[in-house]
C-alpha cells in the first residue's frame, strides 16, 4: 500500500531539503563551474558567473567594468584604486595591496570566488597560497594586442557576459585591422625607427612586450627588435648610437596622466628627457618628435587609442582621417558610460 502525499507538502519538503543542502554554500559554490584556459595555458575551474571578484590586474579590472560587472569586484590592487578612472565604480572594493605582491591574508578575508592576476608578474608563491586555500586564480594578460581578443573572450565566458565581450572585441579589432592594413605595404626602409621607453628610464620595449606589439601594429621599426628580452635595460651610449627618428615614453604611476588628470607631469618629463646628456644629437629630439603616452592607452584594453596616436605621429598623411580623441571618446561612452576628460598624450 503506497502513501499518497499532498503535492503542496511534497514541494515544501523539497524546498526545506534544498535549503539545508545549500545553506552553507556561497552563491558561487551553488553556481555551475566551468573549466577555462588562461593566458598562461593553465587549466582552471571557476564558478560561472562569480559573485565576488578580487583583481590584482588593472587591465582585467577595466574589462570587468566594461562588460558590466564592476559591482562584483570586492577587492582590488592599490594601483587600481588610486586610478581616477575607477573611482566612481569601485567604491566598495577593498585594497589588497600591490598588483604583483598582494596580501594573501587580505584577499582571503574577502572570501572571493576568483582572483584575476597578471600571468608573468603575480608571484608564484602567492598563487600557490591562494589555490591551497581553495580560491581559483586566473592569469589573464589583457594587455597584449595579439591575444587581446582571446583574453576578452575567456573573461566573457567566466562572467557569462559573452555578448558584451563580443561587442568589445569587434570594436577593438576594427581599429587594429585598420592600422595593420594601411601600413602593411610600407617598405621596411621607409618606416620610422622608434625608441619606445617603458615606465622606467632607459628600459626598452623588446620582443614579447606589449609595447613591441603596439609598434609592430602601426608599422614602426622598433630599435629593440633585435634584442633577446622583453624589457632590456639599455645604456645611454647605445641609444645615442641608434639615433631613433621618434621617441615615445610610456607614462606610469610616477608620471601623472590619464583620466581626470592634467598634462603638467608629462610636459615636465618630456622637457627633462630632451635635456638628457647627448640627446640633442638624436634626430627625434632635434625634430621635436618626442611624445608622452599615458599608461591608460599604452597596451591594455584601450591600446587601440594609443595605436591611433602612434599612427598619427609616425604617418600623419596616411592617417589624416583618424581622430584618436574621437575614438577614445566613443570607447569611453560606449563601454563605460564616461565622458572623455584628462591628459593622455603630450604634446
Amino acid at each position: 500500500m503506497r502513501l499518497r502525499w499532498p503535492v503542496a507538502l511534497l514541494v515544501t519538503l523539497l524546498v526545506v531539503v534544498l535549503g539545508t543542502l545549500m545553506g552553507s554554500r556561497t552563491p558561487a559554490e551553488a553556481a555551475k563551474k566551468i573549466t577555462i584556459k588562461d593566458s598562461m595555458g593553465r587549466t582552471v575551474r571557476v564558478p560561472c558567473p562569480p559573485q565576488r571578484i578580487v583583481e590584482v590586474n588593472g587591465d582585467v579590472a577595466e574589462l570587468i567594468c566594461a562588460l558590466g560587472d564592476a559591482g562584483k569586484i570586492v577587492g582590488a590592487s592599490s594601483y587600481t584604486l588610486q586610478d581616477k578612472f575607477f573611482t566612481s565604480r569601485l567604491k566598495k572594493a577593498q585594497d589588497v595591496g600591490k598588483s604583483f605582491t598582494p596580501s594573501v591574508e587580505k584577499i582571503l578575508a574577502l572570501k572571493p570566488d576568483v582572483v584575476f592576476g597578471y600571468g608573468k608578474f603575480l608571484k608564484p608563491e602567492i598563487i600557490a597560497q591562494l589555490e591551497r586555500a581553495g580560491v581559483p586564480v586566473v592569469l589573464l594578460d589583457c594587455y597584449k594586442i595579439k591575444t587581446m581578443a582571446e583574453d576578452i573572450r575567456t573573461l566573457g565566458v567566466i562572467l557569462n557576459r559573452q555578448k558584451e565581450a563580443a561587442a568589445y572585441i569587434a570594436y577593438f579589432e576594427k581599429y587594429r585591422k585598420l592600422f595593420a592594413d594601411r601600413v602593411k605595404k610600407i617598405p621596411v626602409n621607409r618606416r620610422p625607427r622608434v625608441y619606445l621607453e617603458q615606465y622606467t628610464d632607459y628600459t626598452l620595449s623588446g620582443p614579447g612586450s606589449g609595447g613591441a606589439e603596439l609598434l609592430d601594429g602601426v608599422g614602426a621599426r622598433n630599435i629593440g627588435a633585435g634584442l633577446r628580452v622583453p624589457y632590456p635595460k639599455i645604456s645611454p651610449e647605445w641609444l645615442l648610437a641608434q639615433n631613433p627618428d621618434v621617441i615615445i615614453k610610456a607614462c606610469g604611476s610616477s608620471i601623472t596622466s590619464g583620466y581626470g588628470e592634467k598634462p603638467d607631469a608629462m610636459a615636465k618629463k618630456r622637457a627633462e628627457m630632451m635635456r638628457r646628456p647627448g640627446w640633442s644629437r638624436i634626430a627625434a629630439v632635434r625634430q621635436g618628435k618626442v611624445y608622452m603616452l599615458s599608461s591608460e592607452i599604452f597596451t591594455g584594453p584601450r591600446a587601440i587609442v594609443g595605436m591611433a596616436y602612434m599612427a598619427k605621429w609616425l604617418y600623419p598623411q596616411l592617417f589624416k582621417d583618424v581622430n584618436p580623441a574621437a575614438i577614445h571618446k566613443e570607447m569611453l561612452k560606449k563601454f563605460h558610460g564616461l565622458e572623455l576628460k584628462g591628459a593622455y598624450v603630450y604634446p
